[in-house]
């Protein structure tokens, strides 16, 4: 009977892919004219035009409508859109987005406050889900001043028997309850588990969902992020529950029709297991270390305390006089690196407090001593605390610089809480770093922050978050060109695909994104994503071009 609902279910679901699976994508020609309402190129000659020659999927020609169809024998295809070169996201974690994009939602951006949260809770511990365990995301009190944290005593009684996990909006801090202390193996105090480490030794002990439901999560994945406007992410550490992260990324990035090019740097267990290099597609550039933690945890290695308030002192529970520790010695931190600088392999270093910047940069000085590499930057990543005298001596050692700006949109209104004003003021100093002629990039640390390039822009602009408090650090607003070259220019050639990507110019890739108006033009802040080109071929985004009937039909076997 098992054997005959299976087959029936599976009979069912195919026909019903099928019938979808008919639609076919756009395809355009392997040579044509692009032409549009407007197209930014971001490159200085020019830095507009009307139409773009592309060939093979490269962009063979830029200029004038007219006289590229004058010149060139082949079909032209408008757009009424206004076209950029494809945003790049410099900095996410796709398999771990996917992956909790399927857990139990306890953001901010769904509930009201913890009395919603805990009855999404008790709701969720009834029902199944892609693992045993219950598995929740997005505990956020810094969001909502005042709630207190989950304790082991309410878990126990919403789950008894069956392991639970909440995991904190920014990933650094989680909460379990004694069944899940149990099946993990863990013995701590309470059922509060703090910064990476100590969160990553639970989270390894659930069981993975199958592979085919993990691939299949990770291409919806993909999707959305070709649906924002991308074209391009770079992989910060490709974390998630998956036999071979890595080696997933290199297949969705490297198929044909793939929506997106991906950049990976690798996790330091993961060093080893892949080579360095790749392709315009796929490529592993280095290696991501963590120099300190998260700012609204208690983690970030600041040169003077937390303030001391009652945001911080009780709802975080971070003792006053707090100043986290660098995670990594300078002796350590070089015998880690030394053999990667010799590689050439780029490091993406998260930093957020000023003593680990200074880690990150005392290290890399190290480094080049002792094997120059001139052509070689390394990334400092968040740079929520970084001082003007840092970024001066990261522009002298070729370090870029990647903000999360994004701290500041959701973040912005309890910034003086964590901080006190001068800090909270030059939060993300984005500013200062264009001003010292650092190479900057804007980027969205997802599943940190949902998916949503127009907001970050906004942001950078603007420095308002979503509150409505009034901008947080206004000095260190930028122009729209310069933010909208982070999320182009800037973030290609901090992945090291500056001679292939991010500009509308001869010679590089047909990346493009489709927007309904000008990003920068006064009053379009509001412009929207309509689609994107990779490769010169239209991106197909809809629900056929990720749900693959063998996987579907794999998973369903599975779960049955």
């Amino acid at each position: 009977m098992r054997a005959f609902v299976s087959l029936l279910l599976g009979g069912v679901l195919m026909a019903f892919v099928g019938y979808f699976w008919m639609a076919q994508p756009e395809s355009l020609p392997e040579r044509y004219i692009l032409s549009a309402d407007r197209i930014l190129t971001l490159a200085s000659d020019p830095p507009y035009a009307q139409a773009v020659l592309v060939s093979e999927g490269e962009i063979a020609a830029v200029g004038d409508a007219e006289a590229l169809a004058a010149q060139f024998d082949v079909p032209v295809v408008h757009r009424s859109a206004v076209i950029t070169p494809g945003l790049v996201e410099p900095h996410t974690h796709p398999i771990a987005a996917a992956l909790l994009g399927a857990t139990l939602d306890v953001s901010a951006f769904s509930h009201t406050g913890r009395e919603s949260i805990m009855a999404a809770l008790e709701e969720a511990a009834g029902k199944r889900a892609i693992t045993p365990w219950i598995v929740a995301f997005g505990w956020d009190p810094v969001a909502f001043p005042g709630m207190l944290p989950p304790t082991l005593e309410e878990l126990d009684a919403i789950a008894p028997d069956r392991p639970m996990l909440i995991l904190s909006q920014m990933l650094h801090d989680a909460y379990i309850n004694t069944a899940a202390k149990e099946a993990a193996g863990v013995q701590i105090a309470g059922n509060h588990l703090h910064e990476t480490a100590a969160v990553n030794s639970v989270v390894s002990k659930i069981p993975s969902a199958s592979s085919a439901v993990v691939e299949l999560l990770v291409r919806r994945q993909f999707a959305k992020y070709a649906q924002a406007g991308f074209t391009t992410i770079g992989v910060t550490g490709a974390v998630g529950r998956h036999d071979d992260p890595v080696g997933l990324l290199q297949t969705l990035s490297t198929e044909p029709r793939s929506v997106l090019r991906s950049f990976v740097y690798l996790l330091q267990d993961q060093h080893g297991e892949h080579p360095f290099g790749g392709n315009m597609d796929f490529a592993v550039l280095g290696v991501k270390l963590w120099l300190d933690g998260s700012p609204f945890t208690g983690g970030a290695a600041t040169a003077s305390p937390y303030a001391r308030t009652q945001l911080v002192n009780s709802f975080l529970g971070i003792p006053a006089g707090q100043k986290a520790p660098v995670m990594m010695g300078k002796a350590d931190f070089v015998d880690l690196a030394l053999p990667l600088q010799q590689v050439g392999a780029q490091l993406a270093l998260h930093v957020q407090g000023e003593r680990a910047v200074d880690r990150a940069l005392d290290g890399i000085t190290e480094l080049q001593t002792r094997h120059p590499q001139p052509g070689l930057h390394h990334r400092l990543e968040h740079n929520a605390l970084i001082t003007k005298v840092q970024i001066e001596r990261a522009v002298a050692l070729g370090v870029s610089l990647s903000f999360f700006v994004d701290h500041v949109t959701y973040y912005g209104h309890v910034l003086p809480l964590l901080f006190g004003v001068p800090r909270a003021e030059r939060y993300m100093p984005m500013a200062d770093a264009l001003a010292a002629g650092a190479s900057v990039s804007l980027h969205g640390d997802h599943p940190a922050t949902p998916i949503d390039p127009t907001q970050t822009l906004r942001t950078a602009v603007t420095r308002q978050g979503l509150h409505g408090d009034g901008p947080t650090g206004i000095a260190q607003a930028i122009s729209k060109e310069a933010a909208l070259a982070a999320m182009t220019r800037e973030a290609a050639w901090q992945l090291r695909q500056g001679d292939t990507l991010g500009t509308i110019s001869v010679g590089k890739q047909a990346d493009f994104t489709l927007w309904s108006a000008d990003p920068l033009e006064d009053g379009a802040m509001s412009a929207e994503v309509l689609g994107t080109i990779k490769a010169g071929q239209p991106v197909d985004t809809r629900m056929i071009s990720w749900l693959k009937p063998r996987l579907v039909w794999q998973a369903l076997r599975e779960m049955l």
